[in-house]
């Protein structure tokens, strides 16, 4: 990005400045209405909730980078999150700046949307560069196939899932075929070609890990788009494991079939109650006092059901 041109009302490029502590504290309208969609329009807003987990650590390097090399240039690629947790890809370059001192007051950073997610709408070199430049710090798996199942290129995640799954390193130009167990690949071809319908797949699976423990999988076939006519050239496999988050699940499962157990035993106890106090010669006014309370066991009840029902529900 060239110096001294005007950005704060670009309708293409985002600009904003980023202190030192890791707070965007100044952007052009462009961005701020990026800013705005997440609810995060005041400023000054930290850089690392708008960015996705997985690239904390891309994000963390560029900006070391620029504090400790005083005239460099960093060029990154970061996820940054949409309002409904979706993500787009920003092309950044990030440079130092300095105040009349000499002293350094922030960073500058401009950059571009390079596509509505990952690999939507980039040519297949982008696509490259991003997978070369995700590859130390992405824990997801990236491989990227051509329509004849030949491997294009693929991170470092990758050829260590492919070394525990297949107990071989993936090279460029192979057939990935080669590498997809037989009980596979009646799953691998029909998703495959979901993807190069341009349709995206995902499924979680379980897999024996070591030790006897299972491990779990979750699988993203997503198409690549070669040029911006939208003409796919081949698939990106995105392979994330999911076990932690799965265990997670399973004893949040657990705490709140507990945790709802004992807290109906209680609300039964008070149902047996109220119906024992009705057989008695109540008043009306009692009566009244009696109603109110079932009814208040009631919300209870219900509210109970609702807590259960939607911790199973986000599990």
């Amino acid at each position: 990005m060239s110096a001294g041109v005007d950005l704060s009302s670009s309708q293409k490029i985002f600009y904003a400045k980023l202190c030192i502590d890791g707070y965007f504290t100044e952007t052009n309208e462009l961005f701020y209405q990026k800013l705005s969609s997440l609810k995060k329009n005041i400023l000054p807003v930290k850089a690392t909730s708008i960015i996705n987990t997985w690239d904390h650590p891309v994000f963390t390097n560029a900006i070391s980078d620029c504090v400790k090399n005083k005239h460099q240039k960093t060029g990154v690629l970061l996820r940054m999150l949409n309002e409904d947790g979706s993500n787009y890809l920003v092309d950044w370059e990030f440079s130092s700046c300095y105040n009349t001192k000499g002293d350094l007051c922030g960073i500058a950073c401009t950059g571009f949307e390079a596509g509505a997610n990952l690999y939507k709408g980039l040519s297949v070199e982008m696509q490259l560069r991003v997978l070369k430049l995700m590859s130390d710090s992405a824990s997801e798996s990236i491989l990227l196939l051509d329509r004849d199942f030949r491997i294009l290129s693929y991170n470092q995640s990758a050829n260590m899932l492919s070394l525990q799954l297949y107990n071989k390193q993936y090279t460029a130009g192979d057939d990935f075929r080669d590498y997809v167990k037989p009980e596979a690949q009646a799953y691998f071809y029909r998703q495959f070609k979901k993807a190069i319908e341009g349709n995206v797949s995902e499924e979680v699976f379980e897999l024996p890990g070591r030790n006897g423990k299972k491990i779990f999988l979750k699988v993203e076939m997503t198409p690549v788009h070669g040029d911006r006519k939208g003409v796919v050239t081949g698939v990106a496999i995105i392979t994330r494991d999911v076990t932690i988050m799965n265990e997670l699940n399973y004893r949040l499962n657990e705490v709140t079939a507990m945790q709802s157990h004992q807290i109906r035993r209680p609300v039964a106890n008070m149902i047996s109650l109220v119906n024992l106090m009705e057989d008695d010669n109540l008043t009306c006014e009692q009566k009244e006092y009696l109603q109110l309370l079932k009814i208040s066991i009631a919300q209870l009840e219900d509210e109970i059901q609702g807590i259960v029902k939607k911790a199973r529900d986000n599990a």
